[in-house]
């Protein structure tokens, strides 16, 4: 009776996990360092564009889902209530809202490589939210 009781309360709290605790925990571990421009790069207008464009698209992506899943249904209340993590998701949407920031302070300085580098910070973090 004990070992029912244990794996049921095991199945409820798995199946109590928000789906998009890891991609908050993966936001909230990306260390990202701002890069500046090498000045040899050679820089093509429609390539900047394309990275820019695909970057935000991924941010907007990614911050739609962590809205949807954890503060659509929030309550006031819940906001400065510990237990629910919350803290946790507004990190991670403010570390997206810093990395939508320079991802056009990269555009419009044409740095290819801080574009690069945005697409490869984001693209773990979109692998585990898919």
């Amino acid at each position: 009776m004990l070992k029912n009781c244990v794996l049921l309360l095991a199945l409820v709290i798995v199946g109590c996990a928000e789906p998009a605790d890891e991609t908050v925990e993966a936001l909230n571990t990306i260390n990202f360092q701002p890069v500046t421009s090498a000045p040899s790069e050679s820089k093509n207008p429609e390539e900047l564009k394309n990275l820019h464009t695909l970057n935000k698209n991924t941010i907007a992506n990614l911050t739609a889902g962590i809205k949807s899943a954890r503060v659509d249904d929030l309550r006031s209340v819940d906001v400065f209530d510990n237990r629910y993590g919350i803290d946790n998701v507004f990190q991670a949407l403010t570390k997206l809202e810093e990395i939508n920031e320079l991802n056009d302070i990269y555009l419009h300085d044409e740095n290819k490589s801080g574009l690069i580098q945005i697409s490869n910070i984001l693209k773990p973090v979109t692998d585990t939210a898919s």
